[in-house]
């Protein structure tokens, strides 16, 4: 699959969810957070689509995504990622 198909179809997922991603430079990977009573996925806009879409998929790994459609390729790297596998 390609990393950019990837990031989308992770993009799709959290609105789905109706987390938000904020794309943001600084000295950071990035990662799920909350603010305030809101999570949000933060996400360094300096890195390569490959690692964003890494950065995504560890952050919607921690959700839980039972109530959302998530097709087969994209719920087999969720849960590589979820037992601490490598994506390829």
């Amino acid at each position: 699959m390609s990393h950019p198909i990837a990031l989308s179809d992770l993009e799709g997922i959290a609105a789905k969810l109706a987390i938000p991603i904020r794309y943001e430079k600084g000295e950071m990977r990035g990662g799920l957070c909350r603010l305030r009573d809101r999570w949000q996925i933060i996400i360094n806009a300096e890195l390569n689509d490959e690692e964003k879409a890494d950065v995504l998929a560890e952050s919607l790994a921690q959700m839980n995504l039972d109530a959302v459609f998530i097709p087969p390729r994209i719920r087999q790297m969720l849960e590589q990622v979820k037992a601490g596998e490598k994506k390829g």
